[in-house]
């Protein structure tokens, strides 16, 4: 309870400063949740409009269209399917007839037959039946000439829940995708397929049917109820280590090893499958128990097999780890592009290959070859991730301290991954310490000679001017026409071909073909009148705010 009117005073005051102030922007860690968004497209809190709309067209161009012929025991028939049925005697007689919206077929001349919930192969028997009471001797063949078309039930986690049409031979995915797809946070595995009016559930599990198990994905029915759940983070299996796709992925009862590895896309050629570790978490307690798997005779019959040798059942949490074979040779690739005899891509031996030897496999470089600008860029160096850019990236430049503003201006202008040699050395002297061993995805590129110098900014006549040895940075611009209208001459920078900057009045650096001179404008202080009117109005309007509000508190004060 506020106890006089300096204490609602103090409170005004307060929630006014958190108004007239923004507040720092936070770092927040990501969360760890499944990912499913190589099959739905959606990823978390942003949406792939693209795949929602290829995903879409895809449904509506194949819907009705069949894997396969239909299963006369499996097909079930319904309002609105055309059969032709063919009566054979001495004549055979045709009629075209389709299934009435109660279940019945008229056969012209026979009667009615009640086909409603029957199989094609019952249907056939019944009006052969129907037949053999009106004509003796006669022979009845039935052929389903077109599919029917009913509604279907989508609700849940989907982008736009809604009834929408479809076939007997549209499987649940295609449904779901023909209401706009997954959410993100749908679950792939807890889909439920309501039946004959709810009276028949039958679970969809999209993630198994992408592993290969047809049956986890049926096909619709008139009147069938899709229901997608949303994904359970407290229910996964994790699979890290030489597979194809890693990731956490939402368990299931009934899930094995082996339902793991087909969510993984199976093993790679570097997996030791001899020593697969899983590690079982405890529940009460969060303690782990881990033991080893020896699954080899995979190898060869993973796919095939419905009866491989350790396949284990899992539990909920259970880590996999795959690791790689020992001494495992992968296969190491540096890529030379540019002005070298035979470019392309080359592999290397592990602490053996250099970038002599690369240059002299690739035929070595060609007359117009620069040597001098040639470039070794580091791929795995372009990959590491820097925390503190990172975090710098996240805070606004004006609230950076100077050795902030420093790092970050130095690390954002710098060329990653580039390796600081000198290739005319290397070429001369295979023994040069600038030789260095070359790694996996590494990439050299030789240019071509440049004979130019490139003048641009506030200059009369930007562009580039033929190279001349011995000249100055002021030669050049006066070979470009001058310095332009406001130049700021004092501030003109040199830029050396590797990145590289230098005040040009300094004059410690030498020009070198392939350079640039860059003349920056003079330094104008402008002021955003509009902008600076609007936020003096807002500042005066809460100032103005908080004088009324700590009247009516002094008011307030005084009469009590």
């Amino acid at each position: 309870m506020m106890k006089n009117g300096n204490d609602k005073l103090a409170l005004l005051c307060f929630i006014a400063m958190i108004l007239l102030f923004q507040q720092l922007p936070l770092l927040s860690q990501l969360d760890r949740f499944i990912d499913n968004s190589y099959l739905t497209g959606a990823k978390k809190k942003e949406v792939d409009t693209l795949h929602m709309r290829t995903a879409k067209e895809i449904a509506d161009e194949t819907a009705g269209l069949l894997e396969k012929e239909i299963n006369p025991n499996e097909y079930i028939m319904g309002p609105g399917d055309e059969l032709l049925i063919s009566i054979v005697s001495s004549k055979t007689i045709e009629h075209k007839v389709t299934v009435s919206p109660d279940g019945k077929v008229l056969v012209p001349g026979i009667g009615i037959v009640d086909v409603k919930g029957k199989s094609l192969v019952e249907a056939e028997d019944l009006i052969q039946k129907c037949v053999d009471k009106v004509l003796k001797s006669y022979e009845v063949y039935i052929s389903l000439q077109k599919l029917r078309e009913f509604k279907v039930i989508v609700s849940g986690s989907v982008r736009k829940p809604a009834i929408v049409p479809a076939t007997a031979a549209d499987r649940v995915s295609e449904i779901i995708e023909r209401a706009g797809g997954l959410k993100y946070d749908a679950s792939v595995r807890q889909i439920i397929l309501l039946r004959n009016d709810g009276s028949q559930l039958i679970n969809v599990d999209l993630l198994k049917f992408n592993a290969g198990y047809k049956s986890a994905n049926p096909t619709v029915l008139g009147g069938d109820h899709i229901i997608v759940s949303p994904s359970n983070e407290e229910h996964t299996i994790e699979i890290w280590g030489e597979v194809p796709l890693e990731g956490i992925f939402e368990y299931f009862d009934g899930d094995s090893l082996s339902t793991i590895f087909k969510f993984a896309h199976g093993f790679l050629k570097s997996a030791d499958l001899s020593k697969v570790e899983i590690a079982r978490f405890e529940s009460n307690n969060g303690n782990s128990e881990r033991f080893i798997i020896d699954i080899s005779s995979w190898e060869n019959d993973f796919y095939t097999s419905k009866n491989l040798p350790g396949d284990i059942p899992l539990f909920n949490g259970d880590r996999i780890f795959v690791r790689p074979k020992a001494n495992w040779q992968e296969k190491r690739m540096v890529t030379i592009e540019g002005e070298v005899l035979y470019p392309g891509k080359y592999s290397i031996n592990k602490d053996d290959s250099k970038v002599y030897d690369i240059l002299k496999r690739a035929g070595g470089p060609t007359d117009e070859a620069s040597l001098e600008s040639a470039l070794l860029t580091r791929q795995k160096e372009i990959e590491k991730v820097d925390q503190e850019m990172v975090r710098l990236s996240s805070i606004p430049y004006s609230e950076m301290s100077e050795n902030e503003r420093r790092y970050f201006q130095a690390r954002r202008s710098e060329q990653k991954g580039v390796m600081a040699i000198n290739f005319n050395k290397i070429w001369s002297n295979p023994n040069s310490e600038d030789n260095i061993i070359v790694i996996d995805e590494d990439s050299i590129y030789v240019p071509s000679k440049k004979i130019f110098i490139n003048v641009q900014g506030r200059v009369n006549n930007p562009g580039l001017v033929v190279y001349k040895k011995g000249y100055t940075y002021l030669d050049y611009i006066n070979l470009a026409g001058g310095f332009g209208f406001r130049a700021e001459e004092d501030e003109t920078l040199v830029v050396k071909k590797k990145g590289e900057q230098f005040l040009a009045k300094n004059m410690n650096y030498e020009l070198e073909p392939g350079d640039n001179i860059l003349v920056p404008p003079e330094y104008e202080t402008k002021i955003d009148w509009w902008l600076w009117a609007t936020q003096l109005t807002t500042m005066v309007s809460m100032i103005l705010a908080i004088i009324t509000l700590v009247a009516q508190a002094t008011r307030t004060t005084s009469t009590k």
